[in-house]
């Protein structure tokens, strides 16, 4: 049965471990735990710090940053303008609890006026109906939409993210995105051995991508933590017995595909984006510099 528990978090930016090249300088997740129940999600490994289980508990135990504009506002006038943040690394920051919560587009309002860069990542279309602060964002080269779509193949997706919207509906996205100006690309992420890397899969889905107009295109395969490859495999195995064990042949007890792999891959894909002529990285982000921004930081938000 789902829970949803409200939390004082003690700090909502997650500063990026020093060495790493993530692209970013901090994280903001403003729900932890994720109702599209995707099962292949990195994340369900966090749930474990809470003596809680990566399966159900995950996507039925909810937890709502109730402070997270509070917080957000006094961490924000103590990093650097240009610091760059990514909203939504872990969980999904447009799933349903951000209908209720709006915790989102709380965040998205004290960006507007700080001027700090930053990227959404999402697979709901929830993320229309903050158009309105995004194009304004957008404008400036503050902001970058990542829409993360796996496959075209409803029944994959249906088997692997069995809380998200269907493939079509996310191009919609992508779609009105593009048509607010707004900068949008696709993380195709993870790309999933014997379920959506096939040749003929992966050119169908670079080719709705380039249909529905986004600006680029990033890829990754999955990485599986020792808390949850049996849980994934396991999960695998329920859609294509064949699939989880070539999953299992090429992972081993690591959590990362093997290197052979990783070069069949990457040529495949590099034919893919000369053939679409799709980029491979989003835009660069720029800060803003709002007048006033003393004053801003000066006053309460959302208290």
């Amino acid at each position: 049965m789902r829970s949803i528990q409200l939390w004082q978090a003690g700090a909502v930016l997650n500063r990026s471990p020093k060495g790493q090249h993530m692209g970013f300088d901090y994280s903001l997740n403003p729900y932890r735990g994720c109702s599209h129940a995707c099962r292949y999600c990195y994340a369900r490994e966090s749930h474990t710090y809470l003596d809680l289980n990566v399966a159900e508990d995950f996507e039925q135990k909810l937890f709502v940053k109730e402070n997270l504009a509070v917080r957000l506002n006094a961490e924000l006038r103590k990093i650097p303008l240009d610091a760059v943040i990514a909203i939504g690394t872990a969980t999904d920051p447009y799933q349903p609890l951000e209908g209720h919560h709006h915790l989102t587009r709380q965040a998205l309002q004290l960006l507007l006026e700080s001027g700090h860069p930053f990227t959404v990542t999402t697979k709901s279309p929830l993320i229309e109906r903050d158009i309105d602060l995004l194009a304004a964002m957008g404008a400036r080269g503050q902001v970058g939409v990542h829409i993360s779509l796996l496959s075209t193949d409803k029944k994959v997706i249906r088997a692997l993210e069995p809380g998200t919207s269907p493939p079509d509906r996310r191009l919609a996205t992508i779609r009105r995105l593009k048509a607010a100006h707004i900068p949008v690309g696709v993380f195709v992420a993870p790309i999933i051995p014997g379920l959506s890397d096939q040749p003929d899969a992966l050119k169908a889905l670079f080719s709705a991508i380039r249909e529905a107009g986004a600006d680029w295109a990033m890829t990754s395969t999955t990485r599986l933590s020792d808390a949850i490859r049996d849980y994934f495999i396991n999960q695998v195995a329920t859609i294509d017995p064949k699939a989880a064990a070539h999953i299992r042949s090429l992972y081993g007890s690591s959590q990362f595909v093997e290197a052979s792999y990783r070069r069949v891959l990457s040529r495949q894909l590099d034919h893919l984006y000369r053939e679409f002529q799709i980029g491979r990285h989003g835009p660069r982000l720029h800060p803003h510099r709002v007048q006033e921004q003393l004053e801003f930081f000066e006053q309460p938000h959302f208290s």
